[in-house]
């Protein structure tokens, strides 16, 4: 939480297994959900992901617009489950 208001971080990533992990560690710690969009990789990244305390959302079309709004998406559901 910052300022009083929630905050979201969306990360579309393929194939980012060596780096996703310095870019979630990165996050600074007033951020209150990770989500990584998988758009298809075939490496570990949605396991590092995951292991690192993101929620990992699974999206099959490539491509980053494709992949922001898919995070969109899952903040929109999750704000909804809340309520």
């Amino acid at each position: 939480m910052r300022n009083g208001a929630s905050v979201a971080v969306i990360i579309p990533a393929l194939n980012e297994e060596k780096s996703i992990g310095k870019v979630i560690s990165a996050l600074p710690r007033w951020v209150d959900d990770c989500i990584v969009v998988d758009n298809g990789s075939t490496d570990r990244t949605s396991e590092v992901a995951q292991t690192l305390g993101a929620r990992v959302v699974v999206e099959p079309r490539r491509g980053y617009g494709a992949g922001c709004l898919t995070g969109i998406a899952a903040i929109d559901e999750n704000l909804t489950e809340r309520n």
